[in-house]
Parts: structure tokens; sequence; C-alpha cells
């Protein structure tokens, strides 16, 4: 008889769990998806200047600006050069467009970043370098937002393997916005 019981325990705590895991599932799903929807529809309304930053990816950043989500490319060099040429001057000028909607209060620092050849001095001056030819193309653009430059040099790789092709991604220019 207690065994009886027992199992009716069980049954009974099985079907309610099952029955709440499913309207928990549901919810989930409705949870996750207003988050995208809402990252992806513009707010036209909004045409201050404001901004917020998203996430992080290996190529650049997204940036929520005046309400629209906009992604700014990192712009990369060839080994031992900083001017800007081809596909690196158009992504900059891209970026240059997408950045003019910020005020003038706004401060885009924009990093420069070189592999791990030369000496620590070299690589300051080329990171600066880098950094200067793009603040060049952002403000020739009509970014009235301050723009600050910061050589990193070689401190902060995103990659630090010994291969041609992780070096390739030491070499380029990140930005990030601040009030």
């Amino acid at each position: 008889m207690k065994k009886l019981g027992l199992y009716s325990v069980l049954v009974a705590a099985l079907l309610f769990a099952t029955g709440c895991s499913e309207k928990n599932a549901d919810m989930n799903v409705e949870n996750v998806a207003q988050p995208e929807v809402a990252n992806t529809i513009p707010d036209t309304n909004i045409a201050d200047g404001s901004f917020s930053a998203l996430e992080k990816t290996g190529d650049g950043q997204y940036f929520m600006i005046n309400g629209q989500k906009v992604f700014i490319a990192n712009i990369y060099f060839g080994f031992d050069k900083y001017d800007l040429a081809g596909d690196n001057k158009e992504k900059a000028m891209s970026n240059a467009s997408k950045l003019s909607a910020l005020n003038s209060d706004t401060t885009v620092k924009v990093s420069g970043n070189t592999d791990e050849w030369g000496t620590d001095e070299y690589n300051y001056a080329l990171g600066l370098k880098r950094a200067n030819s793009v603040k060049d193309v952002l403000v020739a653009n009509g970014v009235v937002a301050n723009v600050s430059l910061v050589s990193l040099g070689e401190s902060s790789p995103v990659c630090t393997e010994k291969t041609k092709d992780c070096w390739s991604k030491n070499r380029r220019v990140e930005h990030d916005l601040s009030k």
C-alpha cells in the first residue's frame, strides 16, 4: 500500500514538472525573440546624436546610434603600412558616414595597433600613424565628434599565434565611443 502511494506521488510530480517545463519553454522563446526584434527595428524619432555600445566582434563593433544598430568596422593595414587604400579607405569612409550622426560632445577614440615586429618605440609610432590616417578620413567625411588618437603598439593583440594570418589581424585600427 505504501508503494502505491509513493508511486502515485512520483507520477503526480512527474506530470506537474512536465506541464511546467512546457510552459516555461514557451515563455523563454517569447523572451528571446523580443530583444532581437527590438534591435532590428530602427526608431526614427531618435536623432539627438545618442549612442550606446552593443557587442564587439573580431572585425569591429556594433553600436546603437540614434536608435539604429550600426556596425563600425576595424580598419586593417599591410605590413609596415599606415596609408589607406582600396577597401580599407572605403571601410573608413563608411564608418565616417555612420559616425557623422554623433554630436560634437561625443569622443570617438581611434586606437592604432601593430603586430609584434619592430621595437616598442617603432610600433607605438606606427600605431599612431595608422590612427591618424583613419582620423583624417573621419574628419574629412563629416564627423564632428571629438576624435582622439591612441597608439597601443603591439600591446593589445587579438591573435597570438606566430603566423602571417595572425599578425595581419593585429595590424588594425579600432573605434570606441564615449561622452
